[in-house]
């Protein structure tokens, strides 16, 4: 396909991501608190109260990409409400340290204030004003950084997926150009990871136990080489060789989370795709996303069939939309 081609493929597609992104944006939106000491939370699911640091982080996302594929600001009163329950929630969610006392989501909670501060390339830029938010994104790194850097074993899933770590870890270092976190991370992938081939996405197991099962690791173990190497094109190559014939070519039932699971692929499908322009990527992006979309309400997303859109699903979903546009 010549580049000609591909803009104009991906120009259109654009136009179709805008609005569902807008669509699972206005659910949340509708759904955030938005008085009393609670005001700027987004709960998990509808009809909760409770209060969802990483939940929050997840709209404050799907918001700041809605309103950077529209060029609209709809809903950036809620992204400063989030942010405001984001700051003063901060030492309830986030320890000084992640060590055993730390909370199970604690060093999920710091990936998602990173890829909420990615999602707005205004936050990150060093020649910007101060800002709050920028400096809540440098603690969470610090934190996670030496998270990272301590993992014995890359063996961990849904919150403790160190994939979803990694990947977010590497493009919020490459992001502020900070080169020593850049190494580190590197230095992980390679040690967990490598280069070789992923095993296929179907074989991954299913978890037997717990409450989630929401992370594709298979996925985010390709994401987490995008997130420490960027989007050269050693890595384009590296993908068309060694993962396309690995990623799952349409949606793979799973006895839980299956939509989020699903979504995750589409995510490293998309991606794949931005970084090598390979089409098959493409259309396996496209196939997992057309059932994603039939499941959708009103561009939001539940876990699995029978469940209400929830705040976590309607994340991965989202980035899933967004994956195939992303610039790095």
């Amino acid at each position: 396909m010549s580049s000609a081609s591909r803009e104009e493929k991906l120009r259109v597609y654009a136009g179709q991501a805008s609005e569902r992104l807008v669509g699972a944006g206005q659910v949340l939106a509708g759904r955030q608190t938005m008085g009393g000491p609670a005001r700027g939370n987004v709960p998990p699911w509808p009809g909760s109260e409770d209060a969802d640091f990483h939940g929050t982080l997840s709209a404050i996302w799907v918001w700041s990409r809605a309103q950077a594929l529209s060029a609209n600001d709809h809903f950036s009163l809620n992204i400063a409400a989030a942010w405001d329950f984001v700051n003063n929630n901060w030492d309830h969610f986030v320890p000084v340290a992640l060590g055993p006392a730390a909370s199970d989501e604690a060093a999920y909670d710091c990936a998602m204030v990173l890829r909420a501060a990615l999602a707005d390339p205004t936050i990150l830029r060093s020649d910007g004003e101060d800002d709050r938010r920028r400096d809540r994104a440098a603690s969470a790194a610090r934190l996670l950084g030496a998270y990272v850097n301590d993992l014995e074993s890359p063996a961990g899933r849904e919150f403790h997926d160190p994939g979803f770590l990694a990947w977010s870890l590497g493009e919020y270092a490459r992001v502020v150009g900070d080169r020593g976190l850049s190494s580190m991370v590197r230095r992980f992938v390679e040690a967990a990871y490598g280069m070789k081939s992923p095993p296929p996405f179907t074989s991954e197991p299913a978890a037997q136990d717990g409450l989630f099962d929401f992370s594709c690791t298979t996925a985010m173990r390709v994401l987490a080489v995008l997130g420490a190497e960027g989007p050269t094109p050693f890595i384009g190559a590296w993908l068309r060789e060694r993962v396309a014939s690995a990623v799952a070519r349409t949606f793979v039932p799973r006895p839980m989370d299956e939509n989020a699971w699903n979504a995750c692929a589409a995510v490293a499908a998309g991606r794949a795709y931005a970084v090598s322009t390979d089409p098959v990527f493409f259309e396996i992006h496209a196939a997992i996303l057309f059932e994603l979309d039939r499941r959708a309400e009103q561009g939001a997303l539940g876990r699995q069939p029978g469940f209400s859109a929830e705040t976590a699903a309607t994340f991965y979903y989202s980035m899933a939309v967004d994956a195939p546009l992303a610039k790095g």
